[in-house]
């Protein structure tokens, strides 16, 4: 009981810390006939990308990934599934993200690869929002306590976010990018894509 009070007090102190942050046209940009996903794979094995796992198991993991979510190419449908917009256009040097959208009641200790706790969406010159990528996101205070390894997707460890510091929400936690919808260069599960940009961000 007291974990899933705790869980809660961190849900709405997200709540209370990122929303609302940013508005947008409720038209996400047209899915243009996303890029296959074996086309992405391929991409990402050329470009070295960091860390890869190399195994039909995780490819097909992917392969899921991507069609739990090809719905959320339409915005709408995120909305009325839960997802929050929690965070400005996110950019890098090495990269962009773009803006997060969270579903908080997903945020907890369990690995879901069919419900993801945060979309990621890339704006678009016209001002409308393409998906671009999934997050998994896990407290590593309801995991730690179960689980001597980080979480993992298919076969590929959660990048660690435990320490202050280390970029995310405020709280220790496991997060993990898949790049699904969009070629990144730097790896399927790199943080940053290059290809990414906050050019036509509204903030």
């Amino acid at each position: 009981m007291k974990e899933i009070m705790d869980n809660i007090k961190t849900v709405c102190a997200l709540i209370c810390l990122f929303f609302p942050v940013v508005l947008w046209s409720c038209d996400a940009e047209k899915a243009d006939t996303p890029a296959p996903l074996a086309t992405l794979e391929q991409a990402d094995h050329v470009k070295g990308g960091p860390n890869r796992p190399n195994s039909a198991y995780h490819n097909k993991v992917l392969a899921q990934v991507r069609q739990a979510t090809a719905k959320y190419h339409r915005i709408e449908a995120a909305i009325a599934d839960g997802y929050m917009a929690s965070s400005d256009c996110v950019a890098s040097p090495a990269g962009g993200m773009g803006y997060h959208f969270v579903n908080f009641m997903l945020v907890d200790g369990i690995v879901d690869p069919m419900h993801p706790e945060v979309l990621v969406y890339e704006p678009q010159k016209n001002g409308k929002l393409k998906l671009v990528a999934i997050e998994f996101m896990v407290m590593a205070a309801s995991w730690d306590p179960l689980y001597a390894t980080p979480p993992m997707l298919g076969d590929q460890v959660y990048d660690d976010h435990r320490a202050p510091g280390s970029g995310g929400p405020p709280f220790p936690h496991y997060q993990l990018h898949a790049w699904v919808w969009k070629n990144n260069p730097s790896g399927m599960h790199a943080p940053f894509n290059p290809k990414v940009s906050c050019q036509y961000a509204t903030e």
